[in-house]
């Protein structure tokens, strides 16, 4: 279950060793005072933080280990949560340890001069809080999650017991990044991109978000180590609580209703923002778009829609920077992609679109996202653009001077009734494995696929994409007649699309211990999750379906 942190029985100590010695080789670091000032104000701010700011100890550039030692020493209080960040230099001795350096370290008399990471560990372990969060901003701080996960380690199985989060910047044997001019180094960045999403996101959510940002431009891939629930916590919480949420109709909206202004659009929940012309996040999906003119390579056939993503224009309207499926609303629309969501879609007059109402706004029905990519635009800049088609029983918008367009309408028309017709690979292709998608991406089987991380529970491949991984929610018991299977989560896997053909075709069964069976031989056993409880009865229906 998702919870906060309790204000009054939790602590942070945030520590960052941002200036050092040249002569020791060892450069300073600017953006580290900056990361420390933006997690404790994300932290405790007192709209979205979770924390109290008087029971946020934030150590700049400490001498010796005794000054960690004390503020460690203060956190003891902590009965709920304990939040340890440290953002510096991290160092390796001759043995391969990993040690943070300080203002004072040199590098040649690490254990004299930097705090050794045991060091920090063994305080983590005698901490009484329930949940201990630590999180490293330094070079080889995949080491820390290494030494939490020796299950040789005494202190390792103390901490266990209560729960530990470890989220590290980069691997064992990778060095952290500090990119020159930037406000803040690269991971503390993504960190902070998360905890200030739209959505209030738990840690398991804020890793995969960190993770995504970091890979996206090339940067080594974060590391984390949960224990029992401590990745089911939230830190900062959602200022989108004003309007309600929603994916696909919305009550008492049809499509072809004009809204005067951007407002009454609001008003409705037909597309929230006032000025952003996506709405949405990379966790929920898109909810709506707008069509406004806003960006010269767009495409507007009507019931097909070439819509450029959000990001790297000017004042002017024109390109001056690239785009990046970092952008909120652009990750959006991959993930209504990758899970089949639909998208209400809105055309306002600015628009040149001969669809675009001759003034104010019209919702124009459901589309889904089908394809994206990445192209030049007419400006020189790299822009991402996403493919929208009308769902079925979306009418096909009317233009201004709909009598004059002669050849464009036919056209526009003929491919409206192409897509109703039930003949040939068109319906197949554009039909049945749309639907398919669909029924796979309620909240339920959204939630089975969130906690694997959209890892196949057969083969364990994670499709990555660009701008997120992609996965199928599949029923073990099929759904229709004569089956009737429970849509509920112990009857749905997450699987990648080959393991999902061969669950639907029987090719894959599972025996009541889970274990896999491909062409008669056991190949393995079922990947699980502690909250996926799989339901043994829709296993047993299955595999009666294909015995032979």
């Amino acid at each position: 279950m998702t919870r906060f942190p309790d204000p009054a029985q939790s602590r942070a100590v945030l520590i960052g060793s941002s200036k050092f010695s040249e002569a020791d080789g060892l450069p300073s670091i600017p953006a580290v005072s900056a990361n420390l000032e933006g997690l404790k104000a994300a932290l405790t701010s007192s709209t979205t933080g979770s924390l109290n700011s008087e029971r946020c100890t934030l150590l700049s550039d400490p001498l010796t280990t005794s000054d960690i030692g004390q503020a460690l020493a203060q956190s003891a209080e902590a009965t709920d949560v304990l939040f340890v960040y440290y953002s510096g230099h991290g160092l390796v001795d001759e043995r391969g340890r990993l040690y943070l350096a300080l203002s004072s370290t040199k590098p040649d008399q690490l254990r004299w001069t930097a705090l050794p990471f045991d060091a920090l560990r063994e305080e983590l372990a005698a901490s009484p809080a329930s949940i201990r969060i630590l999180v490293l901003d330094c070079c080889f701080s995949g080491r820390a999650v290494e030494a939490m996960s020796d299950s040789h380690g005494a202190i390792t199985g103390q901490i266990d017991i209560a729960g530990t989060y470890t989220m590290t910047s980069t691997t064992a044997n990778a060095t952290s990044y500090a990119p020159a001019g930037a406000k803040y180094t690269a991971f503390t960045d993504a960190l902070l991109g998360a905890l200030k999403d739209q959505e209030s996101l738990t840690l398991d959510e804020v890793f995969r978000e960190v993770e995504l940002r970091l890979i996206s431009r090339g940067l080594p891939r974060p590391q984390r180590r949960a224990i029992n629930a401590a990745g089911n916590l939230i830190l900062t919480k959602s200022l989108r609580t004003v309007a309600r949420r929603s994916i696909g109709e919305v009550s008492k909206v049809q499509p072809g209703h004009r809204f005067s202004t951007r407002r009454q659009a609001h008003d409705a929940g037909v597309h929230r923002p006032l000025q952003a012309g996506i709405c949405g996040t990379r966790k929920t999906g898109a909810e709506s778009i707008v069509i406004s003119g806003g960006y010269k390579d767009d495409e507007d056939h009507g019931d097909v829609i070439i819509y450029t993503g959000h990001g790297g224009q000017d004042q002017a309207g024109n390109q001056v920077s690239d785009q990046s499926l970092d952008d909120s609303g652009n990750a959006a629309l991959v993930t209504s992609c990758l899970e089949g969501l639909p998208v209400r879609v809105i055309r306002g007059w600015q628009s040149t679109s001969v669809y675009a109402p001759s003034k104010g706004y019209r919702y124009d029905g459901l589309y889904r996202v089908t394809s994206y990519g990445s192209k030049s635009s007419l400006d020189g800049f790299l822009i991402w653009q996403f493919r929208l088609e009308a769902c079925e029983g979306t009418p096909l918008p009317k233009t201004q001077q709909q009598d004059s367009l002669g050849d464009l309408t036919e056209h526009a028309v003929k491919r409206t009734n192409a897509r109703q017709k039930s003949d040939g690979n068109d319906k197949f292709e554009r039909v049945i494995t749309t639907v398919q998608r669909i029924v796979r991406s309620n909240s339920m089987h959204r939630q089975v696929k969130e906690w694997h991380d959209n890892r196949c529970q057969i083969c364990s491949v994670r499709i990555e994409v660009p701008g997120g991984s992609y996965s199928e929610g599949a029923h073990i018991q099929a759904l229709e007649s004569p089956h009737n299977g429970p849509d509920a989560a112990g009857n749905v896997l997450c699987l990648c699309p080959n393991c999902h053909v061969m669950l639907d075709s029987g090719a894959i069964v599972l025996n009541d211990d889970l274990s896999v069976i491909r062409a008669g031989q056991e190949v393995g056993i079922l990947n699980t999750h502690p909250q996926h409880i799989i339901d043994l009865e829709c296993v047993k229906q299955h595999r009666n379906r294909w015995r032979e």
